[in-house]
């Protein structure tokens, strides 16, 4: 049994209270209790992709015209400690953090990152892409108000 319970109110935080309290007591098949962000919207991911597809089509990096998703590898390894790796049939295989597994602050961070990026290589960001920087930088101001 899975129970969620999301903290949007009084009654959700008094419900959530009564469940623990009911819960049993095991040492040798414990429950295990849970208290996490919500992972990352549709909507989020979305516009992610502006900002990476708007990168992939103007900036040439090292030569080479990158696709979105390598992008995505690129900014992401860049943000959780680049680990790099030989490939099986030769190269260099970055290793980025899963965007799925993200919360809303550490995605909101990969927007930003990749932002910064375009910046400072002269990307002309679309519509879509500026709406996605705007709700990234939006949401890491409500954060850093409850933090």
């Amino acid at each position: 049994m899975i129970k969620e319970i999301r903290l949007t109110h009084e009654l959700a935080r008094t419900t959530a209270i009564d469940v623990i309290s009911q819960l049993p007591v095991d040492s040798e098949h414990p429950l295990r209790i849970v208290i996490d962000e919500d992972k990352r919207t549709l909507a989020q991911n979305r516009m992610m992709w502006a900002v990476l597809n708007d990168i992939a089509k103007q900036v040439n990096w090292n030569g080479e015209q990158l696709t979105a998703e390598e992008w995505k590898h690129l900014i992401t390894a860049n943000l959780h400690g680049q680990k790099c790796f030989k490939g099986i049939g030769g190269g260099l295989v970055f290793m980025g953090l899963s965007t799925r597994k993200m919360n809303k602050k550490e995605f909101a961070d990969v927007v930003t990152c990749a932002e910064q990026f375009g910046a400072e290589n002269g990307v002309k960001f679309s519509n879509d892409a500026l709406e996605a920087i705007q709700l990234a930088e939006q949401y890491k101001d409500q954060l850093s108000k409850v933090a």
